[in-house]
């Protein structure tokens, strides 16, 4: 994993010692001595990530962490903060203005490493998901995750025992607004709607904790879910190893709860933002896909899932039903009754059409009033029978138009063809099946409308 990597101090000598600490990393370095060096290289360069010590001349920190957030490429940019000197003050200052940790020296090399390497990792995540959910550019809406806007979360607590998960429970209640569970590590279920996981560990429960945590981000229903590992003082040594099998936080020695409490809700508002981008990529890859007025898929799907299905009916030695269907008549409807009439038609045959299909059919709108269907596993005699369905079905569910007391009677013309493939013959192509059910719907509108025909070499 490489990066640039912004250290900010005002002494030369601490620059260099950090410097040399990361030079055995894939790191870039890069150095400021003031805050306004810093803003400017942070504004220029943007970092992968910045580390900072807590004096900072110029500005306080939580000032200068302030200002990063409002630079639009660093709003969120990874910020670990090196204290000098043990202040609670400072450190809830600091996680209030926008900082993701903040660590008092001395701090031992594993240690700094491996959060540096958490940090990056997180953020690098967060950015290749904005930069999907973006189609490829990361907007300004990246900047949502530095938002003062949260919702309530819920949060498991989980001891070593009921007694020790119900006192941390307790304990954190008093500075947060969230909703939280107690839990125990042998507990093998948590509610279903949990946003964080808190684990307290100690060396004597070591291996449970690292299966838990294992298991919480390897499961689909809790990896995106932030975990927080908060350790007893014997268990300090496991900070490391917790940090990079996927630990999004690490506390050791005394609990601060309104720190941890702070903490939370940074972790928080970092999964709703994700959550937030997920959503928008499910959105977005469904519109590529998905008709807007009817619901059924579109071309740019179902031609790719017809390549599909032929491949793997090569590889079954099955047979792959291909169906063109189109509504008679249709212009009629729109010169009647109107536009949003017509519109009205095509929803309620998509869902019609739909209602008849099974779970591993595909149905596509890929024209004005023409509709494809593809039944994977789906022999001749059985294709054409359920078109003749399809064609009864529609013909016998009269469509009631919005608004309107009339009752529309529509009828559909399928064609037919199968995909096969058969030995010392050409494999069938999307092309070649798309223009044998074009040929099979044209007869079928030839004879009259409002039936079914089989394509004539798919009859042989």
């Amino acid at each position: 994993m490489s990066g640039k990597i912004l250290i900010v101090d005002e002494l030369a000598t601490n620059r260099i010692v950090l410097k040399v600490k990361l030079s055995a990393t894939p790191y870039d370095v890069l150095q400021a001595a003031s805050a306004q060096e810093a803003l400017d290289i942070a504004k220029r360069e943007q970092p992968d990530l910045i580390l900072t010590s807590s004096q900072i001349s110029g500005l306080t920190l939580d000032a200068f962490i302030a200002a990063l957030r409002r630079l639009t490429g660093a709003t969120a940019t990874p910020i670990l903060v090196l204290q000098a000197h043990d202040c609670r003050d400072e450190r809830h200052a600091a996680l209030r203005a926008g900082a993701d940790d903040i660590l008092t020296t001395p701090v031992a090399e594993p240690l700094l490493l491996a959060r540096l390497r958490n940090l990056l990792r997180q953020h690098h995540t967060d950015h290749e998901l904005a930069a999907q959910a973006s189609g490829g550019r990361i907007d300004p809406g990246f900047a949502d995750q530095r938002s003062d806007f949260m919702t309530a979360g819920r949060i498991a607590v989980i001891g070593q025992t009921r007694a020790e998960a119900i006192q941390l429970r307790d304990r954190i209640t008093a500075h947060s607004a969230h909703a939280y569970t107690a839990l125990t590590l042998d507990a093998r279920t948590a509610p279903a709607l949990t946003d964080i996981y808190m684990i307290r560990i100690s060396m004597a429960h070591a291996e449970d904790g690292l299966r838990l945590l294992a298991d919480l981000k390897a499961a689909q229903r809790t990896r995106g879910c932030p975990v927080v590992a908060i350790l007893d003082p014997d268990a300090r040594p496991l900070a490391v190893t917790l940090l990079d099998i996927g630990a999004d936080d690490v506390i050791a020695g005394p609990i601060d709860h309104i720190e941890l409490a702070l903490r939370l809700d940074t972790h928080l508002r970092r999964k709703q933002r994700n959550e937030g981008l997920r959503a928008r990529l499910l959105s977005g890859l469904q519109a590529a896909i998905v008709d807007p007025l009817t619901g059924a898929y579109n071309r740019r799907y179902a031609l790719p899932f017809l390549d599909r299905q032929i491949s793997e009916s090569r590889t079954n030695d099955t047979q792959t039903a291909v169906m063109l269907a189109d509504l008679d008549f249709f212009k009629r409807v729109n010169d009647r009754h109107g536009h949003a009439a017509g519109d009205a038609v095509l929803c309620a045959i998509t869902q019609h059409l739909r209602s008849q299909l099974r779970d591993g059919d595909a149905l596509a709108r890929i024209g004005g009033e023409e509709f494809l269907l593809i039944l994977p596993d789906t022999p001749r005699r059985r294709a054409l029978q359920i078109a003749e369905r399809l064609c009864r079905s529609v013909r016998e569910s009269p469509i009631h138009l919005p608004g309107s007391r009339t009752a529309l009677t529509v009828t559909i013309s399928i064609g037919v063809t199968i995909g096969r493939h058969r030995p010392g013959l050409p494999a069938p192509t999307v092309e070649g099946l798309l223009n044998e059910a074009d040929r099979a719907l044209y007869l079928a509108k030839a004879q009259g409308r409002n039936q079914a025909s089989l394509c004539a070499r798919s009859a042989a």
